[in-house]
């Protein structure tokens, strides 16, 4: 094996220990690890050879700043940066990296995109209409019919994603509608970025243009149960390392709730799941990559809901560490340098993750997490994506979560109490 290659890993906020953990174990392996932030952070000392900083909205800047600088790379990844994906294939490609194409990136991040890319490939999605404008919103849903579902082009997290269950929905739609575009443009600014300019789209190879942020996808309404696949792709080959059965909103909103890591598969599932997964990266064109898959069995069978080049956000890559033992940031790594990678997944503990969401609208006051819930060995998350002063909400206004804790145990039902007795000692104030 070579040794000495020098990693560039790209990404929007800091890490976990879990994470720095695995910049460490491939520096011990000899190599180099770079980064490259929007600078909205100070990473830890003593990881990163070079820390290169830059507004990352601005792709093009990106490439000609990194293009301007004397290191060259052999491998860049990323962990669960959604909007900095087609940035990451871009400078592979750059580079003459391992990593996925440009628009197959894209193609990802837009939801237009990957519904037709699925559609060419015949794998099973809902019906779609893309609508760039509120009228063709509501020509949209008339022509897919309620109940059905709409859905920015470029959002994630179902930021911005309502159901249309009956005509009494119609009648608060554009207040909907626009109360969401609103939220969407504030998260564009000051969170996660949904936009690329005409430029940038050309730049990746995008033909067919769209707004990430106003325009909207009325889809098909789903029944039924949903699950996420986290997968490792290495040559076109698919290793499902995390399936997570999942708990959403009641209608008509789609926020997760909480999620229980492993799924329970019924008799059959598994194969169901692995072809479907293997028909889904090979319409899209992904080879080598992690990929995040979120998946709905229908009435009408299984559908794919939607899919990341990346790591799974929130509490996946650690939650998937407990239970699988396999370090997602680690093998990204190794992907991204062409190592080869076996693996044999197996199940070491259960959990259940909890999504803490705002009862109301208002003002984070205080939030106080105790030593005794931060010493607690059953639980091993607890995140705080807020901080105090923060304006915060729910539906339709806004689309906010707070944070999650995750608990652990030996069957289901261990993990779950032993979660619910975390979330007792947690303690936030809004006002």
């Amino acid at each position: 094996m070579d040794t000495g290659e020098k990693i560039l890993i790209v990404t929007g906020s800091d890490y976990t220990d879990a994470v720095y953990k695995a910049f460490n174990d491939v520096k011990e392996l000899g190599h180099k690890v770079y980064l490259l932030s929007d600078g909205s952070f100070e990473p830890r000392p003593g990881v990163f050879e070079k820390h290169f900083s830059y507004d990352l909205r601005k792709t093009k800047e990106v490439l000609d700043y990194m293009t301007n600088q004397p290191e060259k790379f052999d491998a860049v990844t990323i962990k669960t940066s959604e909007w900095l994906t087609p940035l990451v294939a871009l400078l592979a490609k750059q580079y003459g990296c391992i990593g996925n194409e440009p628009i197959v990136a894209f193609n990802c991040r837009s939801k237009y995109h990957m519904r037709k890319e699925l559609e060419k490939g015949n794998v099973p999605i809902p019906k779609f209409k893309l609508c760039k404008n509120y009228e063709e919103l509501v020509e949209g849903i008339r022509e897919i019919k309620t109940p059905c579902v709409a859905k920015p082009v470029g959002g994630n997290a179902s930021y911005g994603t309502f159901m249309i269950r009956d005509e009494k929905d119609l009648e608060n739609l554009k207040e909907n509608y626009e109360n969401s575009i609103k939220f969407l443009k504030e998260k564009a600014i000051d969170g996660d970025v949904f936009a690329f300019k005409k430029e940038e789209m050309d730049l990746i190879g995008v033909d067919d243009h769209v707004d990430m942020i106003t325009d909207y996808l009325v889809e098909e309404y789903m029944d039924g149960h949903e699950i996420s696949i986290d997968s490792l792709i290495q040559n076109g080959k698919v290793t499902m390392m995390g399936v997570e059965d999942q708990i959403r909103m009641t209608y008509p909103y789609f926020m997760q709730l909480a999620a229980r890591l492993p799924y329970i598969y019924e008799e059959g599932e598994k194969d169901v799941i692995q072809k479907l997964l293997e028909d889904t990266m090979k319409a899209m064109n992904i080879k080598n990559s992690a990929t995040h898959t979120e998946i709905m069995f229908t009435s009408q069978g299984p559908k794919i809901v939607e899919l990341g080049c990346r790591i799974g956000g929130d509490d996946l890559h650690e939650t998937i560490l407990e239970v699988t033992g396999y370090n997602l940031m680690y093998e990204s790594m190794m992907i991204a340098l062409g190592i080869h990678r076996e693996y044999d997944v197996q199940t070491k503990c259960h959990t259940m993750t909890t999504v803490i969401m705002p009862e109301k609208t208002g003002t984070i006051k205080s939030i106080n997490i105790p030593e005794e819930l931060k010493n607690n060995k059953n639980i091993f998350n607890i995140d705080t994506i807020v901080s105090v002063g923060d304006k915060i909400g729910t539906p339709p206004e806004r689309f906010d979560y707070i944070g999650y804790i995750s608990g652990k145990g030996t069957t289901p039902e261990e993990a779950e109490k032993n979660m619910n007795k975390g979330i007792k000692l947690l303690k936030i104030t809004i006002e």
